[in-house]
């Protein structure tokens, strides 16, 4: 008899501990993280002594996520032939039509002419060229800049695309780049966009890249703090040279960088770093802390 009450009180303390086990394990792969302000200066400054500063507001709180499986919106005849009406209008006597062949995958083009302004269809992407909006002059306000751009995303008709978005403002040499990212569930994704170059002139550049989201659910995963993030950023070579961390920023990426193909493919959180030199932003893997391979950053 007392063996038996022995053993049922063994048994219960050992469903106890896995019951606790198991919350640990929810509680770290489930539950949020929030980095301090002491971390949050600590990195700073030893940034700081790499010539790295942070001008950045940096994220504090981390919420486990799931990637999300996107895929690429077909550009139909129909919608093509939609664009290249409210771009050159109905009246198709001064368009010509050139196809442009490459050995690379998905790189032949259908390409829309009329005058010194060019629409080129893509299997996955549109792109907008204009010489004639081009300008000698850079002065362009930020107000002129998103008059502009959105007046370039009515003429394009991609609202059902682009429900909701987020909106980065860049200074150039040429004026002011505006990129319209596709939002879902409150982060953008960064292979979802409509990028435009502007003059004082208008847009004389742009890419389009429309993706949806498919049915697909992925496991919920933790994701990297920024502090370990920003510790992997090596050394510069140059010793007199500073680099500046203007924005860091968590959305979605392809999780490889030969862009999309047909089939729906994974997403997965990202940071994407913005510095001030460099012409491209920085994408680090929010679930391995791993960076894209550029000379600055090391492979962690």
């Amino acid at each position: 008899m007392r063996w038996n009450k022995a053993l049922n009180f063994l048994l219960i303390i050992f469903i106890c501990l896995n019951i606790a086990l198991a919350w640990i394990n929810y509680d770290r792969f489930n539950g949020s993280y929030k980095v301090s302000e002491e971390r949050i200066q600590t990195i700073k400054s030893l940034l700081a002594d790499r010539n790295i500063q942070v001008k950045a507001d940096l994220p504090t709180l981390f919420i486990p996520r799931s990637s999300i499986w996107i895929e690429p919106i077909e550009i139909s005849a129909s919608l093509r032939d939609a664009i290249v009406n409210r771009l050159f209008g109905k009246e198709r006597a001064d368009v010509t039509i050139t196809n442009e062949v490459s050995g690379d995958y998905g790189k032949n083009a259908l390409i829309y002419s009329k005058g010194e302004a060019r629409l080129e269809f893509y299997k996955d992407h549109i792109g907008y060229r204009n010489e004639a909006a081009k300008s000698k002059e850079t002065a362009v306000s930020i107000k002129q800049a998103s008059k502009f751009a959105k007046d370039f995303i009515r003429q394009l008709d991609l609202a059902d695309h682009l429900k909701e978005v987020k909106i980065d403002y860049r200074s150039e040499s040429y004026g002011i780049a505006v990129t319209y990212y596709e939002v879902y569930r409150g982060l953008p994704i960064f292979d979802s966009y409509v990028k435009m170059k502007i003059s004082p002139n208008g847009v004389f550049e742009a890419e389009v890249r429309c993706l949806e989201v498919t049915d697909k659910v992925s496991l919920t995963k933790p994701l990297y703090p920024i502090d370990q993030v920003l510790f992997a950023l090596q050394k510069p070579r140059v010793e007199n040279e500073t680099y500046v961390i203007e924005s860091v920023e968590l959305g979605y990426r392809l999780d490889h960088s030969e862009g999309m193909h047909i089939l729906s493919e994974e997403a997965v959180p990202v940071y994407k770093i913005t510095i001030e030199g460099l012409s491209d932003p920085i994408f680090v893997n929010a679930y391995t802390n791993t960076y894209e391979e550029i000379l600055f950053i090391s492979q962690v």
